[in-house]
């Protein structure tokens, strides 16, 4: 599964678990997005009926104010788009999360632990372990054009239920049927 198809399933989920939601935010990382990517994910937004507000994120200090001008704009929710820069700072945004009442997904379990409402994608351990694989094949000598490209094929769906009851949100009975954790 390609980012931009992660970034639209998690568009989707966020939708499920905000029903009513017509304007949601996207927090980006400049740095790690580029346009075609942000595009499909406004497509897949229309096609929600869901109009979207974009953050420019490019550190801490950019955090507080970008919750707080998405929160000005109306967002109802908020995704946040994977950046191992915005991961560096989970904790923050799952305390701005709930500080500006602004139910947030994001790409990863340890977000939806640091209090995003939900993640859904890749497990981190699996994506280092195949870098491991890959480092081994390297120093032994396998050259780069003979070792195959590999994608994570599992994603999962976390879901933290005590940032949901925070935030006064159910979260629905088929997501959690969906969901391979969820946090209490």
């Amino acid at each position: 599964m390609l980012s931009t198809e992660l970034d639209a399933k998690r568009l989707e989920i966020l939708k499920e678990i905000v029903p009513s939601g017509r304007r949601f935010g996207l927090m980006s990382d400049p740095a790690t997005k580029v346009p075609a990517q942000l595009q499909a994910i406004a497509e897949v937004a229309a096609a929600l009926g869901v109009e979207l507000q974009t953050a420019n994120v490019r550190g801490p200090a950019d955090l507080a104010p970008a919750f707080a001008s998405l929160r000005a704009g109306g967002a109802e929710a908020i995704n946040i788009l994977s950046s191992a820069m915005l991961f560096g700072f989970r904790e923050e945004l799952g305390r701005l999360s709930l500080t500006h009442k602004l139910p947030a997904i994001c790409e990863w379990r340890e977000m939806a632990e640091a209090g995003c409402v939900a993640s859904y994608g890749t497990r981190l351990l699996e994506g280092w372990a195949m870098l491991a694989v890959l480092t081994d094949k390297m120093l032994k000598g396998a050259r780069p054009g003979e070792t195959p490209a590999q994608q994570p094929t599992r994603f999962e769906l976390a879901i933290n239920l005590k940032t949901a009851e925070a935030l006064g949100l159910t979260v629905p009975p088929s997501i959690l049927a969906r969901a391979d954790e969820v946090i209490e």
